[in-house]
């Protein structure tokens, strides 16, 4: 009988906390609880990461802004050549030679649509020539070394090819203020009105940062650079390689 009992005694307890743990009440639901939270944590965790690393993403490939945004700070060497014609009726010629140039600038860009943008600037330019003044009784070279401040007017096309890898060209006219003199007598004006083309790679090294290589191509003397009365006409080509900074949405 006092086994009959025991046994009963413990067919009892069993049951109390069976009933507990199915029902939710007691340490069985706490402890799903616990394990609930921590998935819920895991999850919530996990969203927030991908959110961040979205966000990071669509920054830096410019989807989050609603227009671009950047400035190249560019510095390249350019050689100039000119060609200058003289006066109908006058004998001889100019004959000329190239000369290399530093050239430096800062240009900002804006958004227009998806793959269109407009860029203008300041562009330090050293168009620097040799040209042969000789006459009949005298041998003489003289070197011109004009500088130009230039504005480009430039209508800008292309953009990002990969995460990190971005190409564009741009091309207009440009307006420029003669900085220097005219050292060979050959009537050079204070204005240039000329054309320009700019090839540019860029590679991102950092948020907002890229590091550019490019190449850029000017002719100058649209509204012809220079007139006397032996000299007819003046215009002049530079072509240029630089590298420099990108700073901004691109």
């Amino acid at each position: 009988m006092k086994n009959l009992l025991s046994v009963v005694f413990a067919l009892l307890l069993l049951g109390a906390f069976t009933s507990n743990a199915i029902s939710g009440d007691g340490d069985g639901i706490k402890l799903n609880e616990r394990v609930s939270n921590n998935i819920d944590l895991g999850k919530s965790k996990f969203e927030k990461d991908y959110e961040i690393q979205k966000e990071f993403y669509e920054i830096k490939t410019n989807q989050k802004s609603p227009f671009q945004f950047y400035v190249d700070l560019q510095l390249g060497y350019g050689v100039t050549n000119a060609n200058i014609s003289r006066q109908s009726g006058t004998t001889g010629s100019y004959n000329t030679d190239s000369k290399g140039g530093i050239n430096a600038g800062a240009l900002f860009f804006i958004n227009l649509a998806d793959l269109w943008s407009f860029s203008t600037g300041l562009d330090f330019v050293d168009k620097s020539f040799e040209v042969d003044t000789s006459t009949t009784s005298t041998a003489q070279t003289e070197e011109v070394s004009n500088r130009y401040m230039n504005i480009p007017l430039n209508i800008n096309i292309g953009g990002m090819i990969s995460d990190n890898i971005g190409i564009t060209f741009n091309g207009g006219p440009y307006l420029g203020i003669l900085l220097g003199g005219d050292k060979a007598g050959i009537g050079y004006k204070n204005f240039d009105f000329g054309l320009n083309g700019t090839l540019t790679g860029s590679v991102m090294v950092a948020p907002l940062v890229s590091v550019l290589l490019g190449t850029k191509f000017q002719y100058g003397g649209l509204n012809n650079l220079g007139s006397t009365d032996k000299v007819e006409s003046i215009s002049t080509t530079n072509y240029t390689i630089f590298t420099g900074l990108r700073l901004g949405w691109q």
